[in-house]
């Protein structure tokens, strides 16, 4: 079996802050059982309430008790605007 990976030339989403980004997507991941806005509160380098993350959630048309795993990369971007 061969993986070919291909490199975007220009990044596929550009949100306000990359780096907030990622730490919102390590966040996501750190708590495997948790839901997004149970991870994401807990998490102390981001420094977000759970009612931040509910109301960005919600704003966005997502159920609240969604997992990180059910969000796309755009998505991602979109809520790290919403929280920036």
């Amino acid at each position: 079996m061969v993986i070919r990976l291909d490199r975007y030339k220009e990044p596929p989403v550009t949100p306000r802050d990359p780096d907030k980004m990622f730490k919102l997507i390590r966040a996501s991941f750190n708590h495997r059982r948790k839901t997004l806005s149970n991870g994401l509160s807990t998490d102390p380098s981001l420094g977000l309430s759970r009612e931040k993350v509910t109301e960005a959630l919600e704003k966005m048309g997502l159920p609240v008790d969604i997992r990180g795993e059910k969000l796309d990369l755009a998505q991602f971007a979109e809520l790290s605007d919403q929280l920036c």
